[in-house]
């Protein structure tokens, strides 16, 4: 035992001095050095490296160099023996914690969705602002938030969705009401209390006679904190059936999975460093993938920011503009907003919430439901 932890000790040290090399490399903007490693992804990588213009680290797109850290981190872990992926997750610690600490807020949401016998497009509205909101848990920029299911029902509808500044919710809700033995995928963003407001919306829409099949799209490492991971959903899941009043929503979403109506999947697409308009090129089987569903949710702010190539549009360019060509089906986009991009919206009262008060309009407090449909 003494020896494996002499071994972790000096894997940790070698991991740290990789860690500082970045960080002084990124403070005196250097270049973005190529990945290196035996990853799939590498090669990938190193080619989007060797396309930029200006490769310092200010000087390139600031959604790519974020990406290079992530995956640069993940690289440094992955050559070592005790601290790689899957058996070892750098962000496992904070994911649990705000697993547990939302565990209350998911019993009480539970207990109310749980008492409905039919799933009605009311309900179904329920869930699509649950998940919506739901996406203001971020590890990687507000730490924990819970909603209550009073924020998505009754008097609260009407405050929260004046701040949706892009609002298609009525033509989503509309699609979805109108599906037959449809197949949705939902592109997953954080784990923890986002990841359970998200399994609640698989649940109605498998248990609405609506949706046959359901495909939950994760990361296939650990990813801006929070993201979701195939080990995080198992550990979700194990903590649902661990709870008694939360072993209902287990128990179906494990007969959801045994008979494959409820499919998780990764690509390493989604960790990659390209905007979506990129991916009929760069993946050219997720994209054919995404083509056979009937709609594909796109949640959080990252994907937002990729959907749109993370650009400074003007705000009320339409979402399907934005898109730059990116349209393998129908799509909707499910974000509260923590950046800079922002399409589809009235732009005059976009500009009075900057002047007013600019932090507010980035801290998760508004929010987008927008539509290429």
């Amino acid at each position: 035992m003494g020896l494996a932890n002499e071994n972790i000790t000096e894997e940790a040290k070698g991991v740290v001095a990789k860690l500082s090399r970045v960080k002084t490399r990124l403070q005196t903007n250097k270049e973005v050095e190529p990945l290196e490693g035996s990853g799939d992804d590498v090669e990938m990588w190193n080619r989007a490296i060797d396309s930029l213009q200006d490769k310092t680290w200010y000087g390139a797109p600031w959604l790519f160099v974020e990406c290079y850290m992530y995956r640069y981190i993940h690289g440094a872990l992955q050559e070592t023996t005790h601290l790689k992926y899957p058996q070892f997750d750098i962000f496992r610690a904070e994911k649990e914690k705000g697993l547990l600490k939302s565990t209350p807020n998911m019993i009480k949401i539970w207990e109310s969705l749980s008492g409905v016998t039919k799933v009605t497009r009311e309900l179904l509205g329920t869930c699509v602002r649950l998940s919506l909101w739901g996406n203001k848990t971020d590890l990687s920029l507000l730490g924990h938030f819970n909603l209550g299911l009073g924020d998505v029902q009754g008097e609260a509808v009407a405050e929260n969705e004046g701040r949706i500044l892009d609002n298609d919710m009525g033509a989503l809700l509309d699609c979805l009401v109108a599906m037959e033995n449809a197949h949705v995928a939902i592109v997953l963003d954080n784990s923890g209390y986002e990841l359970f407001s998200d399994l609640c919306l698989c649940d109605a829409l498998l248990a609405s006679g609506r949706v046959a099949m359901v495909t939950l799209h994760q990361k296939s490492l650990p990813w801006f904190v929070s993201d979701v991971t195939q080990l995080d959903f198992d550990r979700t899941l194990s903590h649902l059936m661990g709870i008694e009043k939360l072993k209902p929503l287990g128990d179906r979403l494990t007969s959801y999975l045994a008979t494959s109506r409820l499919v998780t999947t990764e690509d390493p697409f989604w960790t990659s460093p390209h905007p979506f308009c990129d991916m009929r090129s760069v993946s050219p089987d997720l994209y054919g993938h995404l083509a056979k569903c009937d709609l594909v949710i796109f949640k959080g702010d990252l994907n937002y920011r990729k959907l749109v190539n993370d650009r400074c549009w003007p705000y009320d360019t339409p979402f399907s503009r934005a898109l730059e060509g990116f349209s393998p089906t129908k799509i909707a986009a499910l974000r509260t907003v923590k950046s800079d991009s922002l399409v589809g919206c009235d732009k005059e009262r976009v500009e009075g919430i900057l002047r007013e008060d600019r932090d507010s309009l980035f801290c998760g407090s508004y929010a987008v439901v927008s539509t290429n449909f």
